[in-house]
């Protein structure tokens, strides 16, 4: 496969890289040489993967594509994606725009810190608020340093930058919750799904789980606790989202890392920016960094070698996916020797708007079966999920935990690409669904509303002058005009809640 956009950028990084290399005269680190020969390219599928020490990357001696490695610590991770140097742009870009989210709010608290009406209990709690963004920025800025993010250039031709888009939902704090839940809170959540995982893992018969992969290991909590209470020859944890890596590897390696908390709904005063001390639960809690491992990647690509681990898991991943999980489970097939075994545990709460993607129980489990498994057990178990002691938000989830073994090979679909190649490729056609004609007049409308605001018209001048357009009469114009402008005042008025609560 070729290399397009960003290959001059690429290989002049390359470059630089391995001067940095050779004059920081580097070693390997702790267990590259196995895992090394665990993984296969994301461009070509090639297995060969070397380990270029002078260069601080793995290198794929078929397409000579070069996967730098970030150092947290004295812990090294590979960064494997297809194209390495525009996913850390798409990565930067997500940075940035937690930067200016960050400075948005902070003038709003800045603002709201001026306001007569509030009273000294209300200016407590928002000057609170203020430091802790203030902190968490700067933690936030000091997790993600090694990214090295600041000196990227967008290339000349990005074109191939949509070709290796991230999903929406994977922001750079996204999942930030996870985090404390994983090192911080200590409320039996952890403790919960791992027993949802021990009930099924009963069913295996095998002596040891063996070289374990976690896909979507998040903050590494789960991958951390199997890893030391079934003591598998190897464990690798995978995820595509830089942050919660950086925090897993420090924590587990040791390390205190300290993070601000915003819960959803706080308890009170003091709950509204809480600083966590996350850390491992116990004193002999850090692992050995030689066969715990982590990977950045993407799940629903996996750069992993045929029949290359003995257990894959997939912890509250498979309804996150942004694809048909059909599409999904062949490729956990392909990773697993005949014997191998996938536990899943986690919701089905699918999210697609293509509801033939949005499965039932019955469903996914017949197709685990079509795809080469064999069901040893299944169970529904209750466990809290994402309960902070400083929220009165919480709840509790039925989590379907299933334990599979293979049998038999499944066809391996084409790589997966999150954008349709009609976007992609911008000689295909652009079809004309429904949703997209919803889309463009919703788009159209909004963006004429909000093209004739100039702090003087009122909503009713406004109404008269799109009214035409679309052949409304004045009181249908008022609504819609309204729900254009109350959607404008939530988006700026209300934040989000995490993706994950």
């Amino acid at each position: 496969m070729a290399i397009n956009a960003g290959d001059s950028m690429m290989r002049a990084s390359n470059r630089a890289s391995k001067a940095r290399g050779a004059r920081a005269n580097a070693t390997l680190p702790a267990g590259f040489a196995a895992l090394s020969k665990l993984l296969a390219c994301p461009v070509c599928g090639n297995e060969e993967i070397m380990v270029d020490v002078a260069s601080r990357a793995l290198h794929c001696v078929s397409c000579d594509v070069r996967f730098p490695w970030i150092r947290c610590g004295s812990t090294h991770i590979p960064w494997m994606f297809p194209d390495p140097e525009l996913t850390r742009l798409e990565w930067k870009a997500r940075y940035n725009g937690f930067l200016q989210s960050n400075s948005a709010e902070q003038a709003r608290l800045k603002k709201g810190l001026g306001e007569s009406r509030n009273s000294i209990a209300g200016r407590r709690r928002i000057n609170r608020v203020l430091k802790g963004r203030k902190k968490h920025r700067e933690q936030v800025t000091r997790l993600i340093a090694p990214l090295e993010l600041r000196d990227l250039d967008w290339p000349a031709d990005s074109a191939d930058l949509l070709h290796r888009k991230l999903p929406r939902n994977q922001g750079l704090s996204s999942y930030t919750s996870n985090i404390f839940r994983d090192w911080a809170w200590d409320n039996g959540e952890n403790e919960a799904l791992l027993i949802a995982l021990e009930r099924v893992l009963k069913a295996d018969t095998r002596q040891n789980i063996g070289k374990t992969l976690t896909l979507g290991a998040g903050a590494c909590r789960l991958p951390y606790d199997v890893h030391r209470k079934y003591r598998p020859e190897l464990s690798v944890a995978a995820d595509i989202n830089p942050l919660l890596l950086q925090v897993a590897s420090a924590v587990i390696s040791g390390e205190t890392i300290t993070l601000h908390e915003f819960p959803i709904a706080p308890l009170n005063e003091a709950s509204f920016a809480v600083e966590q001390k996350c850390r491992a639960p116990a004193s002999d809690g850090s692992l050995d960094g030689e066969n715990f491992l982590y990977l950045l990647a993407d799940a629903t690509s996996p750069p992993i070698a045929k029949h290359s681990f003995d257990t894959v898991i997939t912890p509250w991943l498979i309804d996150i996916l942004p694809q048909d999980l059909r599409a999904f489970m062949p490729r956990i097939n392909h990773l697993l020797p005949e014997g191998g075994v996938w536990l899943n545990t986690g919701t089905l709460a699918f999210f697609h708007k293509e509801v033939s993607w949005c499965y039932s129980e019955e469903e996914v489990l017949g197709m685990v079966e079509e795809n080469g498994f064999e069901i040893l057990s299944v169970e529904r178990q209750p466990v809290p999920y994402l309960q902070s002691p400083h929220s009165a938000h919480g709840r509790v989830e039925n989590v379907l935990s299933f334990c599979a073994r293979k049998y038999d090979e499944a066809t391996i679909p084409q790589s997966y690409h999150y954008l349709p190649d009609w976007i992609v490729d911008t000689s295909q056609a652009v079809p004309n669904s429904a949703d997209i004609v919803v889309s463009s007049s919703s788009h159209l409308l909004s963006a004429q509303v909000l093209a004739t605001i100039d702090g003087k018209r009122s909503i009713n001048q406004i109404s008269r002058a799109v009214a035409s357009q679309y052949g409304l009469g004045t009181p249908e114009t008022i609504q819609a005009v309204k729900r254009v402008l109350v959607d404008a005042w939530e988006e700026n008025c209300f934040e989000e809640p995490d993706p994950d609560i």
